[in-house]
């Protein structure tokens, strides 16, 4: 067995474990997939979810909650596995997983874009026509979103970087090729590297920076390799979705599917609330600069406009080359977003 394998195992049978009993006593026992590991603030908001739901559903609803990818599923499936309402019932998204399924979801709310975090919030009516049209022809129903942690992307480098001039020397580590080609326009070269690469990446000489936020840094001790950063652009992408079997969803009694659609409510105001706040992006910043990292000054506000310009470009270029589809979220989202 894997060491992956071992870890899932392990990961399932604490959520086994933590929910048997509320699971045995409820009506309808629930699955929830979540990718995110349980110390990820994005898994706690989802279990969250699932708690409020099974304490207020009278005792007809328990979700059990499998985060870190428990149950062997992959994101990119979601669109074929949920809707059937057998293996789970009900999953937290990152709507950016579903490209292979969705090409134009790789540019539907992109980084980068957005100059204001407000952005975000603003975008959800939107969004949600968008992501329902998408969920409504395959069986699955939106429920309502969760906030990133986090409202800050930061520029994070061996030594002090905070000028798009300055960038132009080094190489950089981006999560997607959008921001591959973003950079490109400012004559910046950058290379798509995963999470769990990037230490070594960074470590070796691949990459001498690395787009990143710090509220993740410490999880992979990236302050120990990149000491050094400075914020560029707002943590605007997709919202994470609240998502459930629609077949699984309607054979619920009316009680448990309030307590759910209210339970999501919930979390969604709170977790934009605590997003919109910046608070975690400050606390993530000391606890950054206490492991030996340095906030410096923020790249200048005439390099933020300029990287908002790019992206933005690339935004608009890489939409009417795509489906109507795209042209269309394109169109209605970018009267939006600021």
């Amino acid at each position: 067995m894997t060491l992956l394998s071992h870890l899932r195992a392990a990961i399932g049978a604490v959520a086994l474990t933590v929910s048997a009993g509320a699971a045995t006593a409820a009506e309808n026992n629930w699955k929830m997939h979540v990718v995110w590991v349980p110390a990820r603030e994005e898994a706690q908001a989802f279990t969250r979810i699932a708690e409020l739901a099974s304490e207020n559903s009278g005792g007809t609803l328990a979700i059990q909650v499998f985060p870190g990818g428990a149950l062997g599923i992959k994101d990119a499936d979601m669109l074929r596995i949920l809707p059937r309402g057998t293996v789970i019932q009900a999953a937290g998204l990152y709507p950016g997983y579903l490209t292979r399924d969705k090409p134009e979801y790789s540019f539907t709310m992109p980084p980068g874009v957005a100059s204001e975090p407000e952005s975000l919030k603003a975008a959800l009516p939107e969004l949600t026509k968008i992501y329902g049209a998408t969920y409504e022809e395959v069986g699955i129903t939106l429920l309502g979103f969760v906030g990133h942690p986090v409202q800050k992307t930061y520029i994070m480098c061996k030594e002090p970087v905070r000028t798009l001039e300055d960038l132009k020397s080094k190489k950089v580590r981006v999560w997607e090729q959008f921001q591959v080609d973003t950079f490109a326009k400012l004559g910046i070269s950058a290379q798509i590297i995963g999470q769990n690469e990037l230490y070594v990446a960074m470590q070796t000489g691949v990459v001498d920076c690395a787009v990143y936020t710090v509220g993740s840094a410490l999880s992979i001790s990236l302050n120990e390799v990149a000491p050094y950063a400075s914020y560029l652009f707002p943590y605007v992408l997709h919202p994470l979705n609240m998502i459930v079997s629609t077949s699984a969803f309607e054979a619920l009694p009316e009680e448990a599917r309030t307590a759910l659609e209210e339970a999501a409510a919930t979390v969604q105001e709170e977790t934009f609330d605590a997003y919109l706040s910046g608070k975690a992006d400050d606390v993530a910043e000391e606890k950054y600069k206490a492991a030996g990292g340095t906030v410096l000054e923020p790249f200048s506000a005439e390099d933020r406009e300029a990287f908002t310009a790019a992206a933005r470009e690339v935004w608009k270029a890489a939409s009417e080359a795509g489906s109507e589809t795209a042209q269309s979220n394109y169109e209605n989202l970018s009267k939006i977003v600021k």
